[in-house]
Formats: structure tokens, sequence, C-alpha cells
């Protein structure tokens, strides 16, 4: 299945990746992302986008937190 169509045009890194506690083969994870920061891109089209993720296991415990960086469309003006 592919997901709608949306801004998000590129995912281009991850930073501050730490992995906090182990997770078991089979088990479900769930991820939260917050938009930390948007800015301008060198381009007036495009966005940069850094999104703060939290990943948590079944027991509702982080299991890892990272940023990813995205490049998104800018709305029209």
């Amino acid at each position: 299945m592919d997901p709608a169509p949306g801004p998000l045009l590129a995912n281009y890194g991850l930073e501050r990746l730490r992995f906090l506690k182990p997770v078991s083969p089979g088990a479900s994870i769930r991820v939260r992302l917050t938009v930390k920061q948007k800015r301008a891109a060198r381009l007036p089209d495009y966005g940069e986008v850094r999104w703060d993720a939290e990943v948590f296991n079944q027991g509702g415990e982080t299991v890892a937190q990272y940023d990813v960086l995205t490049m998104s469309a800018r709305p029209a003006a």
C-alpha cells in the first residue's frame, strides 16, 4: 500500500540517533514524530523540516530517539 501523496519530497538524513533499550525480533513498536524546526531551503519552492522521532516498545518505554531531516514542498502563496 502506498501512502497518500503529500508535501514530503525526500528524507535526507538522521542525526543524534541513540538506541536506548534493545528490541526483540517480532516486538511491536510505535513512532512519534514531532516537528522540531522548519526553515526555507535554497530554492523558494522547498523547505527543510527537522523532526524529533521517538520510538516506543509495546510497554511504552522509549527505545530510540533521533532527528529526521526532510525536504518538503512549500505551499503556494
